[in-house]
């Protein structure tokens, strides 16, 4: 009796071990989990979610929407897990989100296709975008990104129904323009609103006064996203307004005020081998086979995408986080046109992804047998982790060996449940490699990139019942040092502190009246010596 496997069903699992490591209890890490953490962190504690707040201080480089969202989650959803835990999945959520929009939005495009299975266009979509690298290197993070990721699937899947539910497309795209917004500002709303606009030069499907009808709506569904928090924004306090709106998005856009990551000349393209890939393993094979029909078959995927990449060209700051809302676009673009795949293609992916996939489950094991139990390659992992002295966590070591054996089998199985073993079994590569590393290798990982045992060891010294200056200390340590302690700092450097009586220097820079204090105590994290950190006292 032979036992016939759901692909469904597979793919469903795949997708869910996909985020393991958003589950997997760990501190906050640096960089962009500590400062996020600490805006967060400061809407728990208050009512008024209006500004931005970093340690008490405005904080105005982004627009409040993660935020909220992962404020809401820690304090009405997941009330009894830690603030940074329910962070992460509200990170997750915006991230599955992402997954099914791109999905659907695909299984329509394909729909317009007869060539084409919508059902396996839309899983093949999840899949692939699941296994792109510049995705889930980011995607498991506390990453305000992540819902800027979600408002283009949404936007993707309001342009693939318009032909049939113009009303509920123009809703859909005005809050995926609205999510973007809130999101990260304007150059989100500016990539899909440019992609809408030209939408009807390069798709005949959009020429048609409906399409009016529906960015008219979707206008009107943007504006209340547009409008009610910048407006309060401004009658607090028009000077964060100018902050926001001008330094910290035109700015950064242009390359003024030194903010943001230096700009590099043909920086995405140089990224895109690597970013986008399995994707761009793809764009040949559908490019031999269909032509221009490739670009036809999912064209608003494909015009938003192209577009993306090209603004984040033009911008002068480059970062590979900024790509990844492209990539979504890639992915429904490759998934919508799942049919088109030669089989040959996909075997021989599916081959080398096997290979992968064995390669990387035995070396992580191996590490992880090494670091506990005295194999020869120990005293090279300690040497990167000084005082690391945790025993084994069998729990973690059982979820390990449970979700090997589980993907495995669902990779190796692959040629009998789907068409598409090369994307699958790749994906089972990255589940299998994150998953381990997030499962064996966490009390090492948390060990070397937190910062909670430092900060608490320096709280030691200080009272908190007085005041606490503050002088060279990063945002992502204050946002760190925030949640540790419960402690709020007073920056030197904007004129505030004087008075106060004890002092946190971060770095070897000193004050100019350091002579006025005395030191406590010096501390530094185990596996970062060249990152050091003083309390002081006023004598």
């Amino acid at each position: 009796m032979s036992f016939r496997v759901n692909w469904k069903w597979c793919c469903f699992a795949l997708l869910a071990l996909w985020f393991w490591p958003s589950f997997a209890p760990h501190d906050p890490w640096k960089p962009d989990e500590s400062y996020i953490l600490g805006l967060v962190y400061e809407y728990t504690l208050r009512d008024n979610w209006l500004v931005p707040m970093l340690s008490g201080e405005p904080f105005m480089e982004k627009p409040p929407l993660f935020f909220w969202t992962a404020a809401g989650f820690s304090r009405y959803v997941f009330t009894w897990l830690p603030v940074h835990a329910a962070a992460r999945l509200a990170a997750a959520f915006y991230i599955a989100l992402t997954f099914i929009f791109a999905a659907l939005a695909a299984g329509q495009f394909a729909a317009r296709s007869r060539a084409n299975n919508p059902s396996q266009a839309a899983w093949l979509t999840a899949i692939l975008l699941a296994g792109t690298l510049g995705l889930v290197g980011n995607g498991h993070h506390i990453l305000t990104d992540s819902a800027l990721f979600a408002s283009f699937a949404i936007a993707l899947y309001a342009f693939s129904i318009f032909p049939s539910r113009p009303l509920a497309s123009g809703l859909l795209l005005g809050t995926a323009w609205g999510m973007a917004f809130l999101t990260k500002g304007l150059l989100g709303p500016g990539c899909l609103g440019l992609a809408a606009l030209l939408l009807p030069i390069v798709d005949r499907t959009y020429r048609q006064k409906t399409y009016l009808l529906t960015l008219s709506i979707a206008l009107l569904a943007a504006l209340p996203w547009w409008l009610i928090w910048p407006w309060r924004l401004w009658l607090a306090s028009p000077e964060l307004f100018h902050t926001w709106f001008w330094v910290n998005n035109l700015g950064r856009f242009l390359g003024e005020n030194n903010l943001g990551p230096e700009y590099e000349r043909g920086f995405y393209l140089k990224i895109l081998p690597w970013h986008a890939f399995p994707l761009i393993l793809y764009l040949p094979v559908l490019f031999f086979r269909q032509r221009l029909d490739a670009f036809k078959n999912a064209a608003p995927a494909a015009l938003l995408c192209l577009l993306t990449y090209t603004i984040l060209s033009l911008a002068k700051t480059s970062m590979e986080l900024y790509a990844v809302p492209a990539v979504v676009a890639f992915a429904v673009w490759m998934g919508a046109q799942a049919s088109s795949v030669p089989a040959a293609f996909e075997r021989r992916f599916g081959l080398v992804a096997l290979c992968l996939l064995a390669v990387s489950a035995l070396l992580l094991w191996w590490t992880w047998a090494a670091l506990y139990f005295g194999l020869p390659l120990q005293a090279r992992l300690l040497h990167f982790l000084p005082g690391f002295a945790e025993k084994p966590n069998w729990l973690g070591v059982l979820s390990a060996l449970a979700l090997t054996i589980i993907v495995w089998n669902l990779a190796w199985r692959a040629p009998e449940w789907s068409k598409h073993q090369g994307a699958v079994r790749w994906l089972a590569v990255l589940v299998m490699s994150y998953g381990l590393v997030f499962s064996l290798l966490l009390p090492g990982l948390n060990y070397s990139k937190s910062y909670k045992a430092m900060m608490l060891g320096l709280a030691t010294q200080l009272d908190k019942t007085q005041c606490l200056a503050s002088f060279g200390l990063g945002e992502h340590e204050r946002g760190n040092f925030h949640y540790y302690t419960g402690m709020r700092v007073e920056r030197f450097e904007i004129g505030s502190g004087k008075e106060c009586p004890q002092l946190l220097i971060q770095g070897s820079s000193m004050p100019a009246n350091i002579r006025d204090y005395s030191l406590l105590k010096k501390a530094m994290r185990a596996t970062d010596r060249g990152e050091e950190f003083s309390v002081w006292r006023k004598r």
